[in-house]
């Protein structure tokens, strides 16, 4: 659970950093990623099963939650540099 244990490394980074009603936001946000590892992983089970389609939800949720915070995963960052290039490349300022 990559996406899980970025959040987790995020999270420890800005509990160090924040004020004490972002440190309560930040809480529930420890909270809920207990709640998510409790659960097995999702690439542990089956494909197509209903455990597994309810554990990548679990990760979802739990991935938005953080981004409402201010996580920015992976993904988006990869995504943002490639439209960054693609501009450079068509000559314009993105």
């Amino acid at each position: 659970m990559s996406g899980v244990d970025d959040i987790q490394r995020w999270l420890r980074e800005e509990i160090q950093a924040a004020g004490p009603r972002r440190k309560a936001q930040l809480a529930q946000l420890s909270e809920r990623l207990r709640q998510v590892e409790a659960h097995p992983a999702p690439d542990t089970l089956p494909a197509g099963s209903t455990q597994r389609l309810l554990a990548r939800s679990r990760e979802r949720k739990l991935t938005r939650a953080a981004m409402h915070l201010g996580y920015a995963p992976p993904e988006e960052q990869i995504k943002e540099l490639g439209l960054h290039l693609a501009g450079q490349s068509l000559g314009l300022s993105l």
